[in-house]
């Protein structure tokens, strides 16, 4: 889009000229947010940012896969109050996969229209407050909808909330549907893992969804990318063959060129680029800094690799040993039990980790992973063993996961004067490993060099998650868990 430098330059240093001004605007998106929000563009914007603002003003279908730090939610939002101001859109619904981030979005937009002066300047008022509330006091959390002052309506919705039936009238007596629908991060790593779940929300979208918008709604998609299968591999397939969606595929890199400027290749690029630097949002990303946040995450959030399933988390590279503890680090123990009759025939799993503070990090030691099984499991036999191993290693912490007999085995040990702590695991074993994937890379956690300690979680680590045995390496991973260094012995 041409653009007129003098007039944008003569409407941008004069303020009383608002008519004239917004006029302009109206027609040009990036130029509205130019003005509007100068702060936020810190950066030249790369060919593909024109682009997406260019159909976003067409008020193009578009189904829009970034890498992280590209600013495609920071548009979208401003997107939003462009339409809102100009009257150009009367309905708008944010789907999200969790209802208090669709609500989040929302109180974004209030504040905007509460509290951005230049706004106020050239539109006045238009966010009605609930109670009649005075415009400056933007005093909710969360927030699901809300009217704006000509006849719109902007509205909260998770993934399974259908507009069937949404719609209003109000001040021009017409009936109004859905006509501007975000769908923003569908796809997460909890939605992920069941194919039938999967399925069952591309037809509750595409079906249900769409069916009840207004037929010449604008539909937009923002999404990352997570594992093979899922809500944005089967929708691309989906949208490809329709002419009405603009699809944008935009990894860090392409053809080996990154494709925004605000992102450099190595950390000593950055420095020289952020050496007089001081506010963050001028300073240059080093792609190397975030690679040490793993390879599975940097692919899928950069890349634009997904996750298989079948792919091996740890790889044998990744494993590096240790045969000398540091000056002073402290002992975790965690304990899988399993003393319940469906358990009974299981092993019960016992790793024991040091853990070492040096500057913002801390390494891990792997000292020893020990099964209890058959007789070994009797209560009595079991918590005398622990409390040798307790004195041995000089334990600062027990944490024991919230199952199969834990009560029991929390209130033996605690009667022991043993220092105790329940946990209940909320994620999956593949995903509370891929948390700790940039720390094996950066080779933060190490083995006990004695292999008879720590051979088994070894071959375990190393062929998960396609092993049928994963006991090991789930104990393993809860015995990372950090505690307040207040709270350490050193030795």
């Amino acid at each position: 889009m041409k653009r007129n430098k003098e007039l944008l330059h003569y409407l941008f240093i004069n303020l009383d000229k608002t008519f004239l001004r917004k006029e302009y605007f109206k027609n040009d998106f990036l130029s509205f947010c130019l003005y509007y929000f100068p702060n936020e563009f810190t950066h030249p914007l790369a060919l593909f940012h024109h682009e997406y603002i260019d159909d976003l003003q067409a008020m193009k279908n578009i189904f829009f896969v970034w890498f992280r730090e590209c600013a495609k939610t920071m548009f979208l939002t401003y997107y939003y109050i462009y339409c809102i101001v100009y009257n150009k859109k009367k309905y708008i619904m944010h789907y999200n996969s969790e209802i208090e981030q669709a609500k989040s979005i929302l109180l974004d937009l209030i504040i905007i229209l509460q509290t951005n002066e230049l706004l106020i300047h050239d539109f006045w008022h238009l966010y009605i407050p609930p109670e009649w509330r005075k415009q400056n006091e933007p005093t909710k959390k969360t927030i699901w909808e809300f009217m704006i002052d000509w006849n719109i309506k902007v509205q909260a919705m998770s993934i399974w909330k259908s507009p069937r039936w949404k719609k209003f009238l109000w001040r021009d007596w017409r009936t109004h549907r859905p006509d501007l629908v975000w769908f923003d991060d569908i796809d997460t790593h909890k939605n992920t893992k069941n194919p039938d779940l999967i399925e069952s929300d591309i037809r509750f979208l595409t079906w249900e969804v769409f069916g009840w918008l207004n037929a010449f709604a604008q539909k937009i998609f923002l999404w990352n990318v997570i594992n093979e299968d899922g809500r944005v591999p089967r929708l691309k397939k989906f949208f490809e063959w329709n002419k009405d969606f603009k699809i944008f595929w935009i990894p860090i890199r392409i053809q080996w060129k990154i494709t925004w400027d605000r992102f450099v290749a190595t950390d000593e690029e950055a420095m020289k680029k952020n050496k007089w630097i001081t506010d963050d949002a001028y300073k240059f990303i080093s792609l190397q800094t975030k690679r040490r946040d793993g390879s599975i995450w940097y692919n899928q959030n950069f890349n634009l690799i997904a996750y298989k399933n079948w792919q091996r988390i740890i790889k044998k590279s990744d494993i590096r040993y240790f045969y000398t503890l540091p000056k002073v680090y402290r002992v975790v123990f965690w304990i899988d039990p399993a003393f319940s009759e469906k358990t009974w025939t299981d092993a019960m799993w016992l790793t024991i980790t040091a853990q070492e503070k040096y500057a913002w990090e801390i390494h891990k030691y792997i000292l020893e992973s020990i099964a209890f099984e058959d007789e070994e499991k009797d209560e009595d036999r079991f918590c005398n063993k622990v409390v040798d191993l307790y004195q041995k290693y000089k334990c600062s912490l027990i944490y024991i996961e919230q199952n199969n007999g834990w009560l029991i085995l929390a209130r033996m040990l605690k009667k022991r004067w043993l220092a105790v702590i329940v946990l209940n695991s909320e994620k999956d074993k593949v995903t509370r490993l891929r948390e700790y994937q940039w720390e094996f890379e950066r080779w933060l956690i190490k083995f006990n060099s004695d292999d008879s300690k720590v051979s088994k979680l070894e071959n375990q680590l190393l062929a998960f998650p396609n092993d049928e045995h994963d006991d090991l390496v789930d104990s393993m991973v809860f015995s990372f868990k950090p505690f307040s260094w207040w709270e350490i012995r050193t030795f």
